[in-house]
């Protein structure tokens, strides 16, 4: 049986595809996906990369809800597993540690996360043992596009256009940043052999948000960081322990992340001048 995605064009659904071990997937469009399941026959394994962005600015509505409609789909399909990317803003404010963890009881705190927690909610009781649920840390790339609202995706617009990074909080606070093609690269191996449960999926440590601007402008040959909040705002980090039990994921180390920042930096430059 082979694998589909749905939502190849997106951020993950495009590093996806870059994947040397994807070249015999099935890609399909949000729209077509939802237009006809006949594209699901012969479909062992399904991974939802898209999502309607309208849910991390209104209030939750299953009419929007990609996942819902997708799960209520794989009714007449009991032969196909479904791989959920949440997030983890499903957990909310993470305790003095910094450390998320799947036995943890969620308290998202906005729009974004309720949807997620919401649809991992109806997914289970749709599914049951048919789902994965992976929820991602701040999955981090090559993002200065407009639109895009992520940290890097701000810190790089921003230091392309203006040659600076601006922080709105103090320097020192650590997150956990996940290179997409990383994920990619775990998404693979689980969609080829999925257990079901709940399982994150992050560096598996905290970053200095302020290091890695400074690796993004060390990268990129000039610019200045700014900090005009010292706030201690948003620290967190995912316990992977439970991805690495039954996948082998080992996330990645702070070396990775800092080669992984420097080489963006190096990228948007060479963008630049080209």
């Amino acid at each position: 049986m082979s694998i589909a995605v749905v939502g190849g064009t997106g951020f993950i659904g495009q590093a996806l595809r870059a994947q040397a071990q994807t070249a015999g997937w099935r890609f399909i469009d949000r729209s077509a996906a939802l237009a006809s399941d006949a594209w699901l026959e012969g479909v062992g394994c399904l991974i939802n990369c898209a999502f309607d962005s309208a849910l991390k600015a209104q209030p939750y509505s299953s009419d929007r809800d990609v996942d819902v409609h997708l799960a209520s789909m794989l009714q007449r399909h009991p032969q196909v597993h479904y791989l959920m990317l949440s997030s983890r803003m499903v957990y909310g404010p993470a305790g003095h540690d910094g450390r998320l963890h799947e036995a943890l009881q969620p308290q998202p705190l906005n729009l974004y996360g309720r949807a997620k927690w919401t649809s991992e909610q109806a997914l289970r009781v749709l599914l049951g043992e048919r789902l994965t649920v992976l929820r991602l840390s701040n999955v981090c790339g090559y993002e200065p596009v407009p639109g895009r609202r992520s940290f890097f995706a701000m810190a790089m617009s921003s230091l392309r256009d203006q040659g600076r990074i601006v922080l709105d909080m103090s320097p020192f606070v650590e997150r956990d940043f996940l290179p997409v093609e990383v994920l990619a690269e775990a998404l693979v191996g689980i969609a080829e052999q999925p257990q079901a449960g709940l399982f994150n999926l992050g560096a598996g440590h905290g970053v200095a948000c302020g290091r890695v601007a400074q690796w993004l402008i060390e990268g990129y040959g000039g610019g200045e960081l700014l900090v005009n909040n010292l706030r201690e705002y948003d620290p967190f980090w995912l316990d992977i322990r439970s991805a690495s039990e039954a996948y082998g994921f080992a996330g990645v180390s702070p070396a990775f992340v800092r080669d992984y920042c420097l080489g963006l930096g190096r990228r948007m430059r060479t963008g630049l001048e080209s």
